[in-house]
C-alpha cells in the first residue's frame, strides 16, 4: 500500500477497501497485516506526528479498524504514531477477530530521523491470537538478531514485521527478513509499503517466509497489491525438534558479550 502523507483520512479510506478486497478475494483470512505508520506516511513534520498521533485505546483508526475485524472475523496488525503521556511512539497494534485490542507495539529501534519525534520502545511481548502466540517488529528492528531471538525464546511461532524499508536497500531488506526466519525456525510475515514521501522513496517486497528462510510468496513488483499464503504453524515445533535445534544447543554463558553496552571508534 501507499499511504497519502500525513492524510489520515484518505488512509483510512484505503485501508478500509484492503479489507474489503482481501475478504472478498481470501474469505478464509486470519490475518491481516499493513505496513508502518500506515495512517500518516513516513516523512510528517514532527508536528503533523503530533497531529496525527493517536491514544491506544481511544485513536479513530484503533476504532474504526476495530469495527472492520469485528464485522469481517479477522485479525489485523497496521502501523501509526502512538501518543502515551508526553511522548509519541512508532507503534503496530495488534487487533483480534473480535474487534478486540490484543497488542501494542512500540519500535524498540528509531531509525535516523525517527529519532527526532519518537520515543524507543523496549516492550518485547509475545502474545496469544487466535491461531497462535505472535511477536511484532518494525522496520530496522528487523536488522538486530537479538530482537528476534528474544521472541523466539519467549515462544513465539510468528513473527510479524511492518515497515517502511526504503530504496535502494531491497537487497538488505530481503535478506534480513529470511535471515530472521531461518536464525529462529519460525515464519515470517511483513509488510513494506511503497510510494514516494517527500524525499524517500519505498520499493515493498513484502513477503511471507517459511520458518527455513524460503520466500513461500511475495509482491516484488513495486505496485500497491495483496499477497496471501496459508501457513501452517506447528512446522515450527516439528523442525525444532528434527534438525533445527538452534534453540535447544545454544550456549548461553558463550554470549555475554550480546549484553554489553558497546562503542565503536
Amino acid at each position: 500500500m501507499a499511504p497519502r502523507l500525513a492524510d489520515f483520512e484518505a488512509n483510512i479510506q484505503k485501508i478500509k477497501k484492503y479489507f474489503k478486497a482481501v475478504m472478498e478475494k481470501y474469505p478464509a483470512t486470519d490475518l491481516i497485516v499493513f505496513p508502518e505508520l500506515i495512517t500518516s506516511g513516513y516523512e510528517c513534520t514532527n508536528e503533523e506526528f503530533e497531529t496525527l498521533a493517536e491514544t491506544i485505546p481511544g485513536g479513530q483508526s484503533l476504532a474504526e479498524i476495530s469495527a472492520l475485524c469485528r464485522y469481517y472475523g479477522v485479525n489485523a496488525v497496521y502501523g501509526l504514531p502512538e501518543r502515551a503521556a508526553a511522548a509519541l511512539y512508532n507503534s503496530a497494534v495488534f487487533i483480534g477477530s473480535r474487534g478486540q485490542l490484543l497488542h501494542t507495539y512500540r519500535k524498540a529501534h528509531p531509525f535516523d530521523t525517527e529519532r527526532n519525534w519518537c520515543k524507543a520502545g523496549g516492550d518485547l511481548a509475545v502474545f496469544d491470537t487466535d491461531f497462535g502466540k505472535a511477536a511484532v517488529m518494525i522496520c530496522y528492528d528487523a536488522a538486530f538478531p537479538e530482537l528476534a531471538r528474544v521472541y523466539a525464546l519467549q515462544g513465539a511461532e510468528l513473527l510479524i514485521i511492518v515497515t517502511n524499508w526504503e530504496k535502494p536497500y531491497s537487497e538488505d531488506w530481503d535478506l534480513v527478513t529470511r535471515a530472521r526466519a531461518y536464525d529462529n525456525i519460525l515464519h515470517v510475515v511483513s509488510a513494506n509499503r511503497i510510494g514516494v514521501d517527500k524525499t524517500m522513496g519505498f520499493f515493498g517486497h513484502s513477503k511471507i517466509v517459511d520458518p527455513l528462510g524460503r520466500v513461500i510468496t511475495s509482491l516484488d513488483e513495486e505496485v500497491e497489491g495483496i499477497i496471501s499464503a496459508s501457513i501452517d504453524l506447528s512446522l515450527t515445533k516439528k523442525l525444532r525438534e528434527d534438525y533445527y535445534t538452534f534453540l535447544e544447543d545454544r550456549r548461553p554463558e558463550l554470549y555475554t558479550e550480546l549484553v554489553k553496552p558497546k562503542t565503536f571508534a
